[in-house]
């Protein structure tokens, strides 16, 4: 009964921060989001050693340095024929990215570049229908990239960057405390599921210039496999004082019994695939005020098939749960006009397509087929400076699902997401 009660537990740790579309943050520089997030094939300054390295050689500037953040409020809506509606009350989350690179000559460029391409809360409360399954979730990821760039010939470049990933995560549910007898429930337990670690893969693009005004672009980022040892995940029990309506002596006695089954503080071990992705962009610069870019990002979520966990300490940890999650695209375009010489506009759109199976659906994960809508603007203070800004508004279509792994009878009903969030950001080219 224990195992059925905690199966979600360590699922939800991971799983919610890697999603490609929902709260995944595309928020890695504010120039970009303007213009739907594209990037691939852009070479404006020190941001492309996250969007493409190869562009890096191919910037004109001997230094740049590039550095912003953004606001974000997410909601998920719940609504089901059996309970009433329910919301996420998340808190502001703070996306930050910080790129600087230098020319070491004409066909040489190197950088380092920390951004937070994953880093979200979701916090349904301790009383919604799902509390068992999940009350509140939050997660980070800081990716520090030291990257190289070589310019090959006056039309093609390469790049490459390794990854060093630092991950961390909080998880809290509840857990019914049964009547042995009849199994009616007596009051709730909480769990506590954290961990960290760092883990390390690579970015590698190539950047083509066939004429002046067209850009083309490839990027490849690898699979990042996240292994936690029985140090760096650890599961925490809390049970309450006394229950209303049975004297102490049975409290006690009934969390024995919830220890003795595994239901006690203890340290596990995970492994996690982050898939690979394939992107490829290009940027056409109509004339002196018009430039239009796209980009198509392809996600390897099949690789995402089963998500398994193992304590010695602690039994109730114990899980190996389906997802069969489907390989996923993102396709995105934009427009930059540049008004005048200090004034650039922008505009972009996107629609971002989901991995997650309607018959695996589960509120630690609530995926949805998304499209995002964005505008932004930089001004320049002067021939090196400028304050770049943008705006991005996401919603996601609603979604009928329920997760057939549930040890909850099939937990589901209709689930509707949506985002917005504001970005400053600077740029320093000289």
């Amino acid at each position: 009964m224990l195992r059925k009660i905690y199966l979600a537990i360590a699922l939800i740790a991971f799983t919610y921060s890697v999603k490609a579309e929902g709260y995944a943050v595309n928020a890695q520089g504010a120039k970009q989001i303007g213009m739907g997030h594209v990037g691939v094939a852009i070479n404006w300054d020190a941001s492309s050693m996250q969007f493409n390295p190869g562009a890096l050689a191919t910037i004109d500037a001997k230094y740049s340095l590039a550095m912003g953040g953004s606001l974000i409020w997410t909601e998920t809506e719940y609504t089901s024929p059996i309970y009433e509606n329910n919301a996420t009350d998340n808190p502001m989350n703070t996306p930050f990215y910080l790129y600087g690179s230098a020319k070491l000559n004409d066909k040489l460029a190197v950088g380092l570049a920390v951004y937070t391409p994953f880093g979200s809360s979701n916090i349904w409360g301790d009383n919604w229908a799902g509390k068992y399954l999940v009350q509140e979730i939050s997660m980070k990821a800081i990716y520090i990239q030291p990257t190289v760039s070589y310019k090959i010939n006056d039309w093609m470049s390469i790049g490459a960057g390794l990854n060093i990933v630092y991950g961390e995560f909080e998880l809290s549910k509840a857990f019914p405390i049964q009547n042995p007898a009849d199994g009616s429930i007596l009051a709730d337990g909480s769990a506590n599921l954290s961990g960290n670690t760092i883990k390390y893969g690579y970015n590698i693009g190539i950047f083509f210039q066939p004429t002046e005004k067209l850009n083309i672009g490839i990027s490849y980022r690898s699979q990042v496999d996240i292994e936690l040892d029985d140090s760096e995940g650890e599961g925490k029990f809390t049970y309450p004082s006394s229950i209303n309506g049975i004297p102490d002596a049975m409290t006690e006695a009934l969390v024995a019994g919830y220890k003795a089954n595994g239901a006690t503080d203890g340290s596990f071990t995970a492994t996690l695939p982050l898939p690979a992705s394939l992107n490829v962009g290009f940027a056409y610069q109509i004339d002196e005020k018009w430039l239009v870019s796209a980009d198509v990002n392809f996600v390897e979520w099949s690789v995402y098939k089963t998500l398994e966990f193992a304590s010695e300490d602690a039994a109730a940890l114990n899980s190996l749960n389906k997802r069969e999650w489907d390989n996923a695209m993102a396709y995105r375009i934009g427009a930059q006009y540049s008004a005048n010489e200090k004034l650039d506009l922008r505009a972009g759109f996107y629609y971002d397509e989901t991995p997650v199976q309607d018959d695996l659906y589960a509120p630690e994960t609530p995926g949805a087929n998304k499209i995002g809508i964005t505008a932004g603007a930089s001004y320049k203070l002067n021939d090196k400076f400028s304050l770049d800004a943008a705006l991005l508004y996401a919603v996601g279509e609603k979604t009928t699902g329920y997760d057939t792994n549930s040890k909850s009878q099939g937990f589901g009903g209709d689930y509707k997401n949506t985002a917005i969030f504001p970005t400053i950001g600077i740029t320093y080219n000289f």
